[in-house]
């Protein structure tokens, strides 16, 4: 039931929401849907009024309980300008830099920057998120020598809970400005140059204010080529104890089955992507990362039908589960594909299905352990109670990030493995199994992705400030930023990050 406007004005709904696979929802006591920086003020300064809690959302691209609020939740996605470079103060002009409103979707990022010859440094496989999204959640595509989306961050427009607008950049410097930008119905801009502030406000998901626009590093546009293949475990194993495969790709990315398929092997499924010099036309028909029939076969199928089908089958036959997992592999190999970078880089109509998953930084010393340790619960669960992993788990590998709370927070020299390991969504035992994972990896110094289901939170291996060393640095600029706790949910509070709030 719509309700046109609040007593001040602003346009409010009563509406379910949920997220992309329906997973997590809420039914808040106002939606709001703002069009410009003066209505997301408004909703600020009433929420302030009314004592109630706000949470900014994006595409609903997570699984976690990162954006529910039973308060007030703000669509940002009419939020989605675009910026001239020419309103920067900058000290030094570069058409590198791309300047926009936090609700714009990556897929609209790539079209504009295509336009002007220009292209994402680095992108996950989705291109449905906002960009404030996938920056707040530190969001990543794969290489050992590319960060995670918010290391390409050179401007963060931090919307306070008090209404002021601060544009934080790296220490004088370091930071790409002289002095706050000049955007029309900002008013004043609070300027701020620190890293402390600037790398707190970056992965933030959201509780340190709503991140209004942002600007990001670009480069020239360019075409990857890749390739995808057949292996075994014992094979991929020991190219990547030797590393040389890491160096010589841009993107290297494994799924590996977890059930048995020859002796004490394992099917898998090797990634690779370079940059490719060649001129390239997409074809009529697009061709994505697979085999010409699998992929008509998405495009055609209703995703619904698809969904019901693959659920059906793994709940009422669930032995047929390691089969369908090693046809999967087999299913998306491919001799090669040269296309634009951000259409080589999305996975297209497959993330449609409805899936959800678990995904955890490992550090490099300690993630091949961790693999075998997947696949010894993976099989245990089966033999013991029939509970099975519904797909591959994949390996994706990702410099580290000077972010204090990127789950890729480490020395920039070294890199993670990103492993995730999803499951079909309402498949019997799956999110116990997911968890069952996520609780062993704390044993090998994984940090569980922000945007994934995960069990952040408590006093033990899975505290916040156990897992993040730089927590301290953060919480400090979170109550300096949000000291009224106006972007608490239940996901801050079992975090413990707004516990602080009780004492004051």
């Amino acid at each position: 039931m719509a309700i046109p406007t609040s007593k001040s004005g602003i346009s409010i709904s009563r509406k379910r929401w949920k997220n992309y696979v329906n997973d997590q929802s809420a039914n808040p006591l106002r939606f709001s849907k703002p069009q410009s920086l003066s209505e997301l003020r408004e909703i600020l300064e009433e929420a302030r009024r009314l004592g109630l809690k706000v949470k900014a959302i994006g595409s609903g691209h997570s699984s976690s309980d990162i954006a529910i609020s039973r308060d007030w939740m703000i669509d940002t996605h009419a939020l989605d300008n675009i910026f001239d470079n020419a309103q920067l103060d900058l000290n030094t002009p570069g058409d590198n830099l791309f300047f926009v409103e936090c609700g714009i979707r990556i897929r609209e990022v790539n079209r504009e920057l295509e336009k002007r010859g220009k292209a994402l440094i680095n992108m996950g496989a989705y291109d449905g998120q906002t960009i404030a999204g996938v920056i707040s959640t530190s969001t990543h595509g794969s290489g050992i020598t590319l960060g995670a989306f918010p290391d390409y961050l050179r401007s963060i427009f931090l919307l306070a809970e008090d209404g002021t607008l601060h544009q934080i950049e790296r220490s004088p410097g370091k930071g790409i400005s002289k002095g706050p930008s000049q955007i029309r119905e900002a008013g004043q801009i609070n300027f701020i140059q620190d890293d402390d502030y600037f790398f707190s406000a970056g992965v933030s998901m959201g509780c340190l204010g709503i991140i209004y626009a942002v600007v990001i590093e670009v480069t020239n546009k360019y075409m990857l080529e890749e390739t995808r293949h057949f292996s075994k475990w014992s094979q991929v194993k020991k190219e990547l104890q030797e590393g040389k495969i890491l160096r010589d790709r841009r993107h290297y990315e494994v799924l590996v089955s977890p059930y048995f398929f020859s002796g004490n092997d394992h099917k898998c499924l090797v990634t690779e992507r370079i940059i490719s010099h060649r001129e390239y036309k997409s074809p009529l028909i697009p061709r994505g990362h697979r085999k010409i029939l699998p992929e008509l076969f998405v495009r055609i199928v209703p995703t619904f039908i698809i969904d019901f089908a693959i659920r059906f089958l793994i709940n009422h036959f669930p032995k047929i589960i390691p089969s369908f997992v090693q046809t999967e592999i087999t299913t998306l190999t491919d001799k090669g594909y040269i296309d634009k970078s951000y259409k080589v880089l999305n996975l297209g109509k497959d993330n449609n299905l409805a899936a959800y998953a678990t995904e955890i930084a490992l550090p490099e010393k300690r993630y091949l352990d961790a693999v075998e340790e997947i696949i010894r619960i993976v099989n245990k669960s089966v033999d013991e109670g029939r509970q099975y992993l519904t797909a591959p788990f994949s390996l994706r590998f990702v410099k580290c990030s000077p972010f204090y709370l990127s789950m890729q927070h480490g020395d920039t020299d070294e890199f993670v493995c990103m492993i995730e390991f999803p499951t079909v969504s309402k498949t019997i035992g799956g999110l116990e199994l997911l968890a069952r994972i996520e609780d062993a990896l704390y044993r090998f110094g994984g940090i569980p992705h922000w945007g994934q289901i995960n069990h952040v939170g408590g006093q033990g291996q899975s505290s916040v400030e156990k897992l993040y060393p730089r927590f301290k640095d953060w919480m400090r600029i979170y109550k300096i930023l949000a000291s009224e706790g106006r972007f608490e949910n239940d996901f801050t509070h079992r975090c413990g990050i707004s516990h602080f709030h009780d004492l004051i």
